[in-house]
Parts: C-alpha cells; sequence; structure tokens
C-alpha cells in the first residue's frame, strides 16, 4: 500500500518484474577424500517489486557434497551437513552502483539424524556493488571492462542473538568482498580472474578467514553464460568446511 501511494505521487513507475538470476555450479576437487570431491551449488534470486531504482526481492541457494567412500575411492553422496542460505534483499541503484540491505538464513543441516540443526545462522548485511559493461569485440581487446572491476563488498552482523536465531557458530561480525576483473575478451569470450575473501570476528574476540583465486574463461551467450574455471582456496580457517589448500576445477552456468 505505501509503495503504491509513493508510485502515485512521484515520477518513478511501479512495477512486478518477477525476474530472476542465479547459477548451477559444480567443481570437482584434485585431491579428493571422504569429505570432498564434487561438490555442486545451485543458487536463484528473484526481484519481485521495483519501484524506480528501488527493488526488493528474495533468494535461495543449496550446496551438495560428495566425496570418495574407503572402498577404492567409490564416490559417496554426503547426506548430512547440506547446506542451505535463504535470502531476502532490498536494493538502491545509484549510477552504476548497488547498495543493498539484506538478510542472510544460512544452515547446515544433518539429514535423517536426531539433532537435524547442525548450525544455523542469521545476519544482516549492508553491502554495496557495482554493475560493469564487458566490450564483446571480434578482435582481442585487453582490459575490456576498463580500470574499475566488478565488485562485491559487504558487512554483516549475526543479531539477534539467542538460540532462536544462532546455533552452533562463534561469528560475531564479518567482512566479505569479491573481485571481478575481466582481462581480456575475444568474440564471444572473456577471460579474467576472481578474488575472493570472507573474514568472520567472533564472539571470544578471534578470528577467522576464507580466501580463495580463480581464473575463469567465459563464454557469453543469449539465454545467459558458460564458465569453465579453475580455483585455488588460498587461505581457509574456518571452523565449517574448511578447504584450506584445495584446488578445484568447475564449470558454472548462469542464467
Amino acid at each position: 500500500m505505501v509503495l503504491l501511494l509513493l508510485a502515485l505521487t512521484s515520477g518513478w513507475n511501479l512495477s512486478f518484474p518477477g525476474n530472476s538470476s542465479g547459477f548451477l555450479e559444480p567443481r570437482m576437487f584434485f585431491q579428493p577424500d571422504e569429505d570432498q570431491f564434487i561438490f555442486t551449488e545451485i543458487e536463484n534470486a528473484v526481484t519481485l517489486i521495483q519501484y524506480g531504482p528501488v527493488t526488493f526481492g528474495v533468494g535461495l541457494s543449496v550446496d551438495t557434497y560428495m566425496g570418495t567412500s574407503s572402498k577404492e575411492s567409490d564416490i559417496a553422496f554426503n547426506v548430512y551437513s547440506g547446506h542451505w542460505n535463504i535470502r531476502g534483499f532490498f536494493g538502491v541503484d545509484y549510477g552504476s552502483m548497488l547498495f543493498s540491505l539484506f538478510t542472510d538464513h544460512e544452515c547446515f543441516h544433518n539429514i535423517d539424524m536426531a539433532d537435524t540443526s547442525g548450525q544455523y545462522m542469521n545476519n544482516m548485511k549492508l553491502g554495496v556493488e557495482n554493475h560493469i559493461n564487458i566490450r564483446m569485440e571480434d578482435h582481442a581487446v585487453f582490459m575490456p571492462a576498463g580500470p574499475v572491476p566488478d565488485y562485491k563488498v559487504s558487512i554483516g552482523f549475526y543479531r539477534p542473538t539467542g538460540e532462536t536465531f544462532q546455533k552452533g557458530h562463534l561469528f560475531d561480525w564479518s567482512l566479505h568482498g569479491n573481485v571481478d576483473y575481466p582481462l581480456l575478451s575475444a568474440r564471444e569470450m572473456v577471460y579474467g580472474t576472481i578474488l575472493h575473501s570472507d573474514i568472520y570476528f567472533h564472539l571470544d574476540g578471534g578470528s577467522s578467514s576464507r580466501y580463495f583465486g580463480e581464473v575463469y574463461g567465459r563464454h557469453h551467450t543469449d539465454k545467459g553464460d558458460i564458465v569453465i574455471f579453475f580455483r585455488h582456496h588460498l587461505h581457509d580457517t574456518q571452523p565449517i568446511r574448511s578447504l584450506e589448500g584445495e584446488t578445484c576445477f568447475g564449470m558454472r552456468f548462469e542464467w
């Protein structure tokens, strides 16, 4: 009702686009063990309301894990420690940047066990990200995105406290960053690098962090992008699913 009144009294248009964006990303580790061999993540976000530069939507992501069993490296699906993340977001476009306020309900579930809720956490995040238009040329173009890379930065607060909202983790607040730097474009392909970081500050005053680097080739189509990548976890001291020193190969299908 409030948005409808604002739409009637301003020059902005109110719409309900229902646009969705997301990706499917299977990745295989080079040093498989009982905990990790093939991980697959699927994520989708839907824009429900758009009012001029203001958007509101929801999203969901799911991780599945496969490792190798002790019987001659047979593949075993890890039905325990399933990972889900439910998100609500509110964003404001300003020029080439998007400022956002969003919530994450992140949980690791123990399926078919007496205590099915292994860990869960709820947090509120403030973020900013930019939008770049990559030049697609018939001939090779170095630095096709220009001097400023695509980036996302956010800060998260794990509030409210109490077992209703938090269980099984030590996080107090966190910082997150992602830099995507396209280095070369030629025809329908873009080649670049990604550096991702997560830093968590604990309730006891300690901290943990995760950093990984990625080298990718992206093929652009009218219906979405297909990305082939190599990813190396440079550093990981996370108490949940640490991947310190692991390298994987993957494909990402984006829409």
